[in-house]
């Protein structure tokens, strides 16, 4: 799997809503934020603990799948600071191989997360120096060599990102990759929507929506919204939080139940469940089986702080996965049952 991703750190904290209300924050979503913002909320929390781990939507998922040891490329552009070389060692740690670039003319991307009490995280990114990714810098070999080019909608930021990304989707189908295409975010949603639109229609194999950002798209039920990315020839895969998710594909429409956990943190709880289903896709599993094991990893991330998954549910899938055991006695094992 390859993705061309906003190349970002994420440094989590815990915060009140009184906070996001003093720093004009709109909850649960992301806000982009310049330099000055960013400073002045990193003043704000100085002294608070934080964890610190590789942030961007799309790397996220590469993340957990190269944990679960399948072959992913990263391609992004960094600044030579302190947090670019934090992105390039752990890619190296994690064997991800990292086509980066970097340019001096912005700081290395990152990503302020707020997380309230009752979960929600709230998103406060400055960008950076991914902004500045072109098309020039494309790894084509390693593309036309993937099984799957997954993005996400947060690369629709810049007119030089969004060309960047279209000529890597045209790059793809022609090599007979498959697009994975994630919505992302409700921001980017609203200012973007039939960009989107016509990217599923026209090129998507497999499209990733939660259900706000499914109403956004098409003003429609999760239902109908699954009926019309099917109907575009996609595979539809809409989450639906603590009711699971809706998957469609063909005239194959299933539901997959969320795994229960206590939530501490939402950070990355789509981004594992899109790893999950792509690690199912790699591995030839069906609908079904993919979207259990997507379940079960969003359940493990959101059980504590930070976007990264517990080695212990990383060993738990490729065991599962080696041994052909029902991933609906997940819960059961889990538990130790």
């Amino acid at each position: 799997v390859l993705t061309i991703c906003n190349a970002l750190v994420d440094i989590i904290y815990q915060a009140q809503d009184s906070e996001l209300t003093e720093f004009k924050l709109t909850k649960a979503c992301m806000n982009l934020v310049d330099t000055e913002q960013q400073q002045k909320l990193l003043r704000h929390l100085a002294g608070r603990p934080s964890t610190i781990e590789l942030g961007g939507s799309s790397l996220n998922v590469i993340r957990a799948l190269a944990m679960l040891q399948k072959k992913t490329v990263f391609a992004g552009m960094l600044a030579p600071d302190h947090f670019g070389q934090a992105v390039s060692k752990r890619l190296e740690d994690l064997h991800i191989k990292g086509d980066l670039h970097y340019t001096e003319k912005d700081a290395t991307g990152t990503c302020i997360i707020l997380v309230t009490e009752d979960g929600e995280r709230t998103m406060n990114t400055h960008l950076g120096a991914s902004r500045l990714y072109t098309k020039a810098i494309i790894p084509i070999e390693d593309l036309r060599a993937s099984r799957i080019f997954h993005v996400s909608g947060y690369q629709w930021d810049t007119d030089e990102q969004k060309e960047a990304i279209l000529h890597a989707i045209a790059l793809a189908k022609d090599a007979a990759c498959e697009i994975s295409f994630d919505l992302a975010d409700p921001f980017v949603v609203r200012h973007n929507k039939d960009a989107f639109a016509k990217i599923i229609e026209d090129h998507a194999d497999i499209v990733f929506a939660n259900e706000e950002e499914a109403f956004l798209l098409y003003g429609t039920s999760p239902e109908e919204t699954a009926r019309r990315i099917t109907d575009a020839g996609a595979t539809a895969v809409i989450k639906l939080g603590a009711r699971g998710a809706l998957l469609s594909e063909g005239s194959e429409l299933i539901r997959v139940a969320a795994v229960p956990t206590q939530v501490m943190d939402t950070t990355g709880a789509g981004d594992m469940f899109a790893a999950g289903f792509l690690f199912g896709r790699l591995s030839e599993l069906d609908l079904a089986e993919s979207g259990k094991i997507a379940a079960y990893l969003a359940s493990d991330v959101i059980s504590r702080y930070g976007a990264h998954l517990a080695n212990e549910a990383v060993q738990f899938i490729l065991r599962y996965h080696g041994s052909g055991a029902s991933v609906g006695s997940m819960k059961r094992m889990r538990s130790g049952e």
